[in-house]
């Protein structure tokens, strides 16, 4: 999807190029064992929402790379709106989560923060989080996205299981599966054949 968008915005003619949708198809695959793979029971919703996230990913990839590329100085106050989108939904969602469950009457709530306040953990995780993993990644990740054609940071971006991964093995001391070392060999493959097709 992401390659037939980038030939239709593209300025100057372009061709569909199929050779670029293998590595994006393979690194899918490798995500898909990696995550999927010991997973119990029939395929749910969830598992439909997590192969739909890769395209909302990658449209929104699209759209902040074309940003980017014209406006490379803009990449704070692109972090901030995304910022302020996540609130609003996450805001959101809170408000309307009691329709969901049950409860049939609206009623404006505004979030109780006095356990996280009143724990240093929680609110030190809830910064770490907040500023570092979200904040500042999206900042660089905007910064990246400049210099980086969005189809290409897209594969990059599908190492993140193995990273996560790494972590786990390095912080909890969680071991590898046969089908976590291949999922890992098609993502990685999948990042090698992108770089040598362009």
């Amino acid at each position: 999807i992401a390659e037939l968008w980038r030939v239709q915005r593209s300025e100057v003619e372009t061709k569909f190029d199929l050779k670029r949708l293998f590595p994006a198809a393979l690194a899918v695959v490798g995500v898909a064992i990696v995550e999927l793979h010991g997973a119990g029971g029939a395929p749910t919703i969830g598992d439909a929402l997590s192969f739909a996230q890769p395209i909302g990913f990658g449209m929104g990839y699209l759209q902040l790379e074309g940003l980017m590329s014209k406006n490379p100085e803009a990449a704070l106050p692109v972090s901030a709106l995304k910022l302020l989108v996540v609130a609003l939904a996450s805001f959101g969602m809170f408000e309307l989560s009691p329709l969901a469950h049950g409860v049939s009457e609206f009623a404006f709530r505004i979030p109780d923060f006095t356990p996280i306040l009143s724990s240093p953990l929680a609110l030190g995780g809830i910064l770490y989080t907040g500023l570092v993993t979200t904040a500042f990644a999206l900042w660089i990740e905007s910064i990246a996205f400049a210099k980086v054609p969005a189809t290409d940071a897209s594969i990059i971006l599908t190492t993140e299981p193995l990273i996560a991964a790494g972590f786990g093995a390095i912080a909890l001391g969680e071991t590898f599966g046969f089908s976590d070392y291949m999922g890992a060999s098609l993502i990685i493959g999948a990042c090698a054949l992108a770089v040598l097709l362009d």
